[in-house]
């Protein structure tokens, strides 16, 4: 999964990022002018902590989460930056968006709009992706228009290409994401490539100050879920030891690091399930999205484990705890043997039988 954090200048995204990464983390090396800073986030799992206990030796794989700060998308009115372009399509290419918006106040740093107002931001970011993806459509409907007077073997395709975009740009002329739309699956296939903007899934970040940890600012969007917390202080927090962490969460009223809330979130937002496999020296935990079947999850693992897909074996992570052996939850016929079309719930533990 690839996250990026997006946002206005000033606006605290870098504080944001070591709020989420803390000092300890695995970062990597930039590879573009556009990337600020990027890390490899190891998801925190119960259930998968859990399972390392039962099977002491076997070695564990948790989910793991790419973030990368992008700067570029938003250059100040007095700045040229010639890596937007980069930016943009580093950002077409990650699974969800976040959005980070400045609450607070420091007048070290002053906002570049002059005033602190976050309803505001977040408007004008997403107007501006929203113009973006207007661009986008409509230069490919100029292309598609010429293309379908000609009889050429893509013609019927191209004409149905044309149909969804003329649709997709006359809700982003109203101001309307092209995630309203009621497409059915096979026009998203038809436009996926273009990876709009306003058809990602979003989530919005509210940096706020020390003076400010009461507010929530909920209604600050209507399609996105919104966290807030105070960068500065959360990257203090994880700078500290462990007992320190404590007494400074308790001091401040903070009962989950933001880092927690903010991978917490990300999976909400994109609907995710976690399933376990715990066969051979390995134990690991797989996200696919909700109403996936035994076979996407196959596939997630392996290609060739989807194609020589035979049946598999599924017990839930509750039953293995509440019955406390593999053998109980098999005496008491807690162990389901499904076929491909088997819908994985959260927190399953699948063993795949194929044959290639």
């Amino acid at each position: 999964m690839k996250l990026a954090l997006i946002g206005l200048p000033k606006c605290g995204k870098t504080t944001v990022f070591d709020a989420v990464v803390g000092p300890h983390k695995e970062r990597q090396t930039p590879s573009h002018a556009a990337v600020q800073n990027i890390a490899v986030l190891k998801v925190p799992d119960e259930r998968l902590d859990f399972l390392h206990r039962f099977f002491p030796e076997k070695r564990c794989t948790p989910a793991a989460v790419e973030l990368l700060e992008l700067v570029g998308i938003f250059p100040s009115p007095w700045e040229v930056y010639a890596e937007s372009a980069t930016a943009l399509t580093l950002l077409r290419e990650m699974d969800l968006v976040v959005e980070v918006i400045r609450a607070f106040s420091d007048e070290t740093t002053p906002h570049p709009k002059g005033s602190i107002d976050p309803y505001r931001d977040l408007k004008d970011m997403e107007q501006e992706l929203l113009l973006n993806d207007l661009l986008s459509a409509e230069k490919r409907i100029d292309k598609l228009k010429k293309a379908v007077t000609k009889p050429t073997p893509t013609q019927q395709k191209d004409k149905e290409e044309l149909e969804i975009l003329l649709m997709c740009k006359e809700a982003l002329d109203k101001g309307q994401d092209i995630s309203t739309l009621p497409l059915s699956i096979t026009q998203q296939k038809l436009i996926r490539g273009f990876c709009f903007f306003t058809e990602k899934p979003k989530l919005v970040v509210v940096n706020v100050g020390e003076d400010q940890l009461d507010r929530e600012f909920k209604d600050l969007s209507t399609k996105a879920q919104v966290l807030a917390f105070c960068g500065k202080l959360e990257s203090e927090l994880l700078g500290l030891e462990d007992k320190e962490r404590d007494e400074f969460q308790r001091a401040w009223d903070i009962s989950e690091p933001a880092g927690t809330r903010l991978l917490k979130a990300c999976y909400k937002t994109l609907n995710l399930v976690s399933f376990y496999t715990i066969e051979g020296e390995e134990i690991r935990v797989w996200s696919i999205p909700r109403g996936e079947t035994a076979l996407t999850a196959a596939g997630k693992i392996h290609s060739d484990m989807a194609r020589g897909f035979i049946k598999a074996e599924v017990m839930s992570l509750e039953d293995l705890k509440s019955l406390g052996s593999i053998k109980e939850v098999k005496t008491h016929g807690k162990l389901h043997v499904v076929a491909k079309e088997y819908i994985v719930q959260d927190g399953d533990i699948i063993t795949f039988r194929f044959h290639v």
